[in-house]
């Protein structure tokens, strides 16, 4: 009889020991998996970070980079603002461009000027289409994705991105007031834009090959 009760004993004890150690790893394991699985969900968007314009490597006629273009992009990205005389949209959207690049105005038909975002330089070219030279104005079509709808107040971002194994000019293009009600808050979007064009760049500067080396 009591050899019986020590056995029985014995195996409580053991059952009890074994159960506990079963409550604990399951609780460890999942917490384990809680953790692996937050971590792989903020990776993933991280991967796929939600871009204000879509950027392409493909010109919107075929045609290479402008030169120009290629020689600034060196430096930094290269936000190309065209516009004309006659445009409505342009004169509100002037200034929100100016002040994102510490400018006073943009009353001038070419300008070239360099400002720091988050670091990193930024190039503005302002164009005028109808007072500016042919290689200038040819540049509007290398980036007008719209084509023949296209028009003014045009915004193209031009920076690094990686395609393929192969780090590649590309550019973004928007619009008017980027698709927003006010020039306000057009000037957001195209803040966003150029901050998105920054990071490709800090990501890929290193591994790009500037065609003419």
């Amino acid at each position: 009889m009591k050899k019986l009760l020590v056995v029985q004993i014995a195996f409580l004890i053991v059952f009890s020991s074994s159960f506990g150690y079963l409550l604990f790893a399951t609780d460890t394991y999942e917490h384990v998996q809680s953790t692996i699985v937050s971590v792989l969900c903020l990776s993933c968007i991280k991967l796929e970070p939600k871009m204000v314009l879509k950027f392409s490597f493909e010109t919107a006629n075929g045609e290479p980079f402008p030169g120009f273009v290629l020689e600034n992009l060196s430096k930094g990205p290269v936000l190309l603002h065209y516009r004309k005389d006659a445009c409505a949209a342009c004169d509100q959207m002037d200034p929100m461009v100016a002040s994102l690049f510490n400018l006073s105005s943009l009353d001038e038909d070419y300008l070239l000027t360099i400002s720091k975002f988050n670091g990193v330089n930024v190039t503005l070219i302002h164009i005028n289409l109808d007072h500016v030279e042919k290689k200038l104005r040819n540049s509007f079509d290398v980036y007008n994705v719209r084509g023949k709808n296209g028009g003014v107040p045009m915004f193209s971002l031009v920076t690094l991105g990686y395609d393929r194994g192969v780090v590649k000019p590309a550019y973004a293009t928007g619009y008017s007031f980027l698709e927003k009600p006010t020039p306000e808050q057009g000037k957001k979007v195209l803040k966003q834009l150029i901050e998105e064009g920054v990071n490709m760049y800090v990501q890929n500067h290193q591994g790009y090959i500037p065609p003419h080396e």
